[in-house]
């Protein structure tokens, strides 16, 4: 038994000697977090190469009433707008141009605060072609116009109250919030007639009181409720571009029927062409103005559905003049075209893009006299400046892609509201002190 321990004690401890080490294999919560944080680096390297894409090298046509994107911020009670004290420069293919915002966000550095005695002012609502897109401060219409006042030593100041993509139903907005503070003494809301689809797309951003009157107009909210995905697809570049293109093509689809879109493709048709020239039964039963922007300036509309598409908007229009009617401001509508409407050679390279004929004049008078009809049925005054730019057809007037005014069609916007009747009896009233 002695010999035996003894025996035992010189023997190595094998026993419980370490073996050889086996490397653990990662569990599945590891392996999916490996495979999260890929996903997630994918996404965010993907969002930042659309933005650097689509802000950077010109993704695509600048649709009309856009906006810079440099100096644009969401808004919880206007959608959006233009960052205060800002200044940046925008860069495309066919322009360059430095736009400054003062203390409100609004074009320019010229500051507004209470109203000096003595000075009128006159308040310019529009959209980008308003603040003016593509040009630099001093040659906006509004500008050129207050320059024009500054000659004649007229105590008027001229507000340029224009933001990218807006439309009546932010005008409205604003206007009662904001602008009404500065005491204007007449109001020019410079209509797009891509306004029409703005609204449309705005309304269901609205939010309401217990008496049923619009309040705010918050882009995180969808028919008075919270939306993700309306959230997700104003913050990220990415996720906007697939619902552009995903998006668009089953709206295509909706519109033309599958066995239609199918045939379309198969004749090597362009879809998008053929959506916008649907005829027939089925395009009484889709909403054409959500997926034609441009569906006033084509040609294809009759005055029965522009009149169901424009209640919305003719609606906030109505709204703006009774709200200045309260304090004995009066409302004008000024119009301007698009440049397809000017001349075969106007707005050239970015028509393709938004489905106009190249070589085309898109001159159909009936957008112009449906407005300018409303208008004289609610006895607001109208500004058309349509007549100063087909006399001026010969000369560029629009930026070539982008399709906004060059500096040039700024200068012939500002010269017809210079001579026009209506602003020269505005000016009468208020040289006689009405």
């Amino acid at each position: 038994m002695t010999l035996d321990l003894q025996t035992a004690a010189q023997q190595p401890e094998t026993a419980h000697a370490p073996g050889p080490r086996i490397a653990r294999r990662p569990g599945l919560g590891l392996k999916l977090l490996t495979v999260g944080l890929s996903v997630l680096a994918s996404l965010g390297a993907l969002e930042l190469g659309v933005r650097w894409w689509r802000y950077r090298t010109l993704w695509g046509i600048p649709q009309p009433g856009g906006y810079p994107d440099d100096i644009t911020y969401r808004h919880p009670r206007y959608h959006h707008r233009y960052r205060p004290h800002a200044q940046t420069t925008e860069g495309r293919v066919d322009f360059h141009a430095t736009y400054t915002t003062n203390a409100l966000g609004l074009r320019g550095s010229r500051e507004y605060g209470p109203k000096p005695a003595g000075v009128r002012r006159l308040l310019m609502l529009g959209d980008s072609f308003t603040f003016g897109i593509g040009v630099n401060d001093g040659q906006t219409f509004s500008a050129l116009l207050q320059e024009a006042m500054d000659v004649r030593g007229a105590p008027i100041e001229i507000i340029n109250a224009g933001v990218g993509s807006y439309s009546p139903i932010l005008h409205y907005l604003t206007l009662r919030d904001l602008y009404l503070d500065w005491a204007p003494d007449a109001v020019i809301l410079w209509f797009d007639f891509t306004d029409i689809q703005d609204d449309y797309e705005y309304e269901p951003h609205l939010l309401y009181d217990a008496a049923g009157q619009a309040t705010v107009c918050n882009p995180d909210y969808v028919h008075g409720h919270r939306d993700w995905v309306a959230t997700v697809l104003t913050r990220s570049a990415l996720v906007k571009y697939l619902h552009h293109k995903l998006g668009g093509t089953v709206q295509r689809i909706r519109m033309l029927g599958w066995w239609e879109y199918v045939r379309a493709k198969f004749r090597g048709e362009d879809t998008k062409l053929a959506a916008v020239h649907l005829r027939g039964g089925r395009r009484s039963r889709v909403d054409l103005v959500a997926y034609d922007r441009l569906l006033m300036v084509r040609g294809t509309a009759s005055a029965e559905e522009l009149d169901r598409y424009w209640k919305r908007t003719g609606g906030y229009i109505l709204k703006i003049r009774d709200l200045l009617a309260q304090r004995g401001v009066p409302l004008i509508l000024g119009l301007y075209p698009s440049g397809v409407q000017v001349g075969p050679d106007q707005w050239g390279q970015g028509r393709t893009y938004w489905m106009f004929e190249p070589g085309r004049t898109y001159d159909d008078p009936l957008p112009f006299e449906f407005i300018e009809r409303f208008a004289r049925a609610q006895d607001i005054p109208v500004i058309n400046t349509y007549p100063s730019f087909k006399a001026m057809r010969e000369e560029t007037l629009f930026l070539p892609m982008d399709g906004h005014f060059n500096a040039a069609g700024h200068q012939v916007l500002a010269a017809h509201v210079l001579h026009d009747p209506i602003l020269a009896q505005l000016l009468r009233r208020w040289r006689g002190g009405e």
